[in-house]
């Protein structure tokens, strides 16, 4: 009965974990392009990538996970 439960544990802190995503997607409202940088960096830092642009909003998506 005692390795039932330690197997429950560990396989619930194991899809924990594993159902974790490293990469996080943001939206940003910004008129100049400059602001748009200005946020992804204070965000991601020099890892980011912006996946679409429109008018003035754009969705950035950070490379590297941010702790």
């Amino acid at each position: 009965m005692k390795k039932k439960w330690i197997l429950l544990i560990l396989a619930t802190i194991w899809l924990n974990c594993a159902c974790e995503t490293s990469n996080s997607y943001f939206y940003v409202k910004a008129i100049k392009p400059e602001e748009l940088k200005i946020n992804a960096f204070e965000r991601c830092g020099n890892k980011y990538k912006i996946i679409a642009y429109e008018d003035d909003t754009a969705i950035i998506k950070c490379l590297e996970k941010n702790d």
